[in-house]
């Protein structure tokens, strides 16, 4: 029985090991696989529950035998997903949630160049929602540059790049268009 309790631990084991590195693999590259929900039948939860029947059952089946250690790692396995489900990864995403907002409702809002977005280049933007700053990579619409402190304008975000134009201040282009 001891052969059993070890494939269940290293499978589950092995699955954290490579869910770890493939996650670090594709999120390096900018690939998200995750739809958002939490749900207990995940395969990390599934792996968790292995692991941890696995070595339950390891260390208590020379106690109790086969079917103490059986029920012993299934409850331990259980009760583990169920700690790490609901005190651990449901606080996070509650936080998450309440942390972030839909970037794309920000097109059509103003934003301030925080970074001067060079000619054909990135630069860096800042906007406020929720009574929080906000920053992130930003592009002229036109390949223009845009100088540090103009207000822009949101024209559409992509590849969590925001694209802008500048906002120009229509008195100071009624006195610019005057004086020519």
């Amino acid at each position: 029985m001891d052969t059993i309790f070890f494939i269940f631990f290293g499978v589950g084991a092995g699955f954290v090991v490579l869910s770890v590195i493939l996650g670090q693999v594709f999120g390096a590259s900018g690939m998200d696989f995750d739809a958002g929900a939490i749900s207990p039948f995940k395969p990390i939860f599934i792996a968790l529950f292995l692991t941890a029947f696995g070595g339950l059952g390891l260390i208590f089946n020379p106690i109790f035998g086969a079917w103490g250690a059986s029920g012993i790692g299934g409850l331990g396995g259980l009760g583990l997903t169920y700690v790490i489900l609901r005190f651990i990864l449901l606080p996070l995403k509650r936080r998450q949630n309440t942390n972030t907002h839909e970037k794309q409702s920000m097109i059509g809002k103003t934003a301030k160049v925080s970074e001067t977005i060079v000619q054909g280049g990135f630069g860096k933007i800042t906007y406020i929602v929720n009574d929080k700053i906000v920053s992130g990579p930003a592009k002229s619409e036109s390949g223009v540059g845009i100088e540090r402190n103009a207000q822009v304008e949101i024209v559409y975000i992509e590849k969590n790049t925001y694209y802008v134009r500048e906002k120009y201040n229509h008195k100071e282009e009624v006195l610019r268009i005057s004086k020519i």
